[in-house]
């Protein structure tokens, strides 16, 4: 049972009710979760999912059924992050292209533990990179140009019409090449 009280909460309410009008590709019971895990993930300011378990808006949870529940819907496989994203990215695209300027957006690789690389796609936001994008790979090197090139494709979809763009490639430190 989802606690209704509190700001996680009313964060994680507010999430919903914008997941509930975008195209996320996201089935009805994973949106409130999602919407829960960002709330919690928000209001922590980490990825470290257990300082969300501490905070996520469930009232009828253990700490080990939180842990697993936390587990499942990152594990989930009808959830697709690209999917989910495609709701969000043309509108950030577009609201950062207003005014003609050009949207400039990163393709980098990252090792996040052994064993797993990151490809990410951003978009630059001042000094900022946020993600947009982004493929997770068991592997123990660079991932190649194969997974690089369907992110790339799949980013490419979702630039509204009239947004000038460019991909800028950065090494590992974040530099531009």
């Amino acid at each position: 049972m989802r606690e209704t009280k509190g700001s996680v909460s009313h964060i994680a309410q507010a999430i919903e009710e914008d997941l509930r009008l975008r195209n996320t590709g996201l089935q009805k019971p994973h949106i409130p979760a999602l919407a829960d895990l960002a709330a919690s993930m928000l209001m922590c300011r980490s990825v470290n999912t257990s300082e969300w378990r501490s905070i996520l808006p469930r009232t009828d949870c253990s700490e080990k059924a939180k842990e697993n529940y936390i587990s499942r819907f990152l594990a989930n496989p009808l959830i697709v992050p690209i999917r989910v994203m495609g709701g969000f990215v043309p509108e950030i695209l577009e609201k950062l292209s207003t005014k003609g300027e050009v949207v400039v957006l990163m393709l980098d690789q990252r090792k996040i533990c052994d064993g797993f690389e990151c490809l990410m796609v951003s978009v630059r936001f001042g000094n900022r990179a946020i993600p947009v994008a982004w493929h997770v790979k068991e592997t123990e090197g660079a991932i190649g140009f194969t997974e690089q090139k369907l992110l790339l494709n799949a980013v490419a979809v979702m630039i509204p019409a009239g947004c000038k763009s460019c991909f800028q490639q950065i090494d590992s430190t974040g530099r531009p090449i």
